[in-house]
């Protein structure tokens, strides 16, 4: 099968190659029905340049089939630079066949020395001397067409970079006058760990070069462009410097306020300047100065995103992110935000903004947690109610893996209570969740409370006033505020309430 293939393949190539066939069709005077190309070949300055060899081919294939080429003109520019070209038109094949069809005018620079003047070969490298271009249309019977062809003067000039903190390496792409044209030339500039580096880059000389910075990334991102007119005598270079961006998309990290577990403000905030466990903490992105704008993406679009985190703790929350799907763009922004902290303690966390995988700003806050009476339960300035009303979910953003529910503080005859149940995910089974619950609570009421006291059972309720009489008591703390126990709820015979453990705190 293999050799039938290479077989096959010989064949086809053999078949190509012998359908392809030059010809001359040159004409000595136009005629009436002639088309006439003409024009000059000169500098950017508009210096003529003489004696440069023109010429126009038609071109015809088909796909594995024929390929034709017809030598229509040829010329030379006079001492002026200027050049004329005539031939008769050709006629469009039946558009049913196939065909691709087309006129390329050629100019040879090989008289021309490449380190004088800028070459093809400078915007391809599998380029040479000989300038094409093409004409993707139908030209007509006595049709004058002219064709200008600007061949400018080189000037290389290095290009510096500094302060791209974001990339590994970047792309300057020059765009120039050439031929009959724009044309666009890349040179590739790696960076180092500053952000910083260089590379020289073919220029026109007297001619405008707009020169742009571009990200070489997975999705080329245009940075900044300039445009620069190099003289002959210009031997200083162009400097590239993103320090103004990383200035103007920079930002700071503030925790702006304290609520209560439930997110209602203290009534009292002066009481309440140190936050404490189980307290809801409000965060906030600031401009540099210090200032809340709370709407506006634009002055984080530098960014691929914007996380926040500590190094204590697994998961990250995005206050920014930016995608681009196609051509569509997305933006994410969170100005401000909020979370809870189960631990007493210091704690610090950051904002981060990445580009491109790298952090190019960040800030952070540090803050500590103290236990009020019981976690974030001041018993004297505590609000109640008459009777439990609804739970508040506790979270924190940066570990969603522990969440718990609080229940509404009450008063009843002085005594005040919550209740605190840790959730847990609906896949687990009845004995993990179980274990875990009591283990999780356990813990909880050990960092917050020390170590567990004995307690006689039969008294339990001289203890604890609010109790539940129908809930199994279990592991008893206090200090000198609060009580606090585990109890294992058995489930209802109708299984309207599920087995559980939680956690009964009351006022002393």
């Amino acid at each position: 099968m293999k050799i039938y293939l290479h077989t096959v393949l010989i064949v086809i190539c053999s078949i190509i190659v012998s359908a392809c066939t030059e010809k001359d069709d040159f004409i000595l005077e136009p005629t009436p029905t002639s088309v006439i190309i003409s024009g000059t070949v000169t500098t950017t300055s508009g210096k003529p340049l003489a004696n440069i060899p023109v010429y126009i081919d038609y071109k015809r294939s088909y796909w594995l089939g024929s390929q034709t080429t017809l030598h229509k003109a040829k010329t030379k520019t006079d001492s002026n630079g200027r050049y004329r070209l005539f031939f008769e038109p050709e006629k469009k094949s039946d558009p049913a066949a196939g065909a691709t069809e087309s006129y390329y005018l050629f100019a040879d620079l090989n008289a021309l020395s490449s380190e004088e003047f800028l070459m093809p070969s400078d915007f391809d490298e599998s380029m040479n001397s000989l300038y094409m271009c093409a004409i993707y249309r139908e030209l007509a019977q006595s049709e004058n067409l002219e064709i200008n062809l600007h061949f400018p003067k080189k000037k290389e000039v290095r290009a510096e970079c500094r302060n791209f903190l974001a990339d590994n390496r970047l792309r300057i792409r020059n765009e120039i006058e050439f031929g009959a044209n724009y044309e666009s030339l890349n040179r590739m500039v790696d960076l180092d760990s500053d952000g910083n580096g260089s590379t020289i880059i073919p220029c026109a000389e007297d001619g405008i070069n707009t020169i742009t910075i571009i990200s070489d990334q997975n999705i080329l991102e245009e940075i900044e462009t300039k445009e620069f007119v190099f003289a002959n005598n210009h031997d200083t270079s162009i400097l590239f410097d993103n320090n103004n961006i990383l200035q103007n998309c920079r930002f700071k990290l503030s925790l702006y306020d304290c609520f209560s577990f439930n997110g209602d403000p203290y009534e009292n905030p002066d009481t309440y300047n140190t936050p404490a466990p189980f307290d809801f903490l409000g965060f906030r992105i600031l401009l540099p100065d210090g200032q809340y704008e709370e709407f506006g993406t634009q002055r984080y679009q530098y960014y691929d995103s914007i996380t926040w985190s500590s190094p204590a703790f697994p998961e990250t929350f995005k206050v920014y992110e930016r995608k681009r799907n196609g051509s569509t763009l997305t933006e994410h922004l969170v100005t401000q935000w909020g979370s809870y902290f189960f631990d007493s303690g210091f704690h610090k966390t950051i904002l981060k903004g990445y580009k491109n995988g790298r952090v190019i700003c960040s800030d952070s806050v540090s803050f500590e947690l103290k236990d009020r009476d019981f976690l974030c339960f001041d018993w004297s300035n505590c609000k109640t109610i008459p009777k439990q009303d609804g739970v508040q979910t506790i979270h924190c953003q940066l570990n969603t893996y522990f969440e718990y529910n609080i229940t509404t503080p009450i008063e009843i005859d002085g005594i005040k209570s919550v209740d605190i149940y840790v959730k847990y995910r609906d896949n687990w089974s009845d004995d993990i969740i179980l274990n875990w619950q009591e283990a999780r609570l356990s813990q909880l009421l050990w960092t917050h409370m020390g170590q567990r006291v004995e307690y006689d059972k039969s008294n339990i309720k001289n203890i604890f006033k609010l109790l539940s009489p129908v809930d199994i008591p279990g592991k008893l703390y206090e200090n000198e505020t609060t009580r606090a126990i585990i109890m294992h709820r058995l489930p209802d015979e109708d299984m309207s309430k599920k087995e559980c453990y939680y956690i009964h705190v009351e006022s002393k």
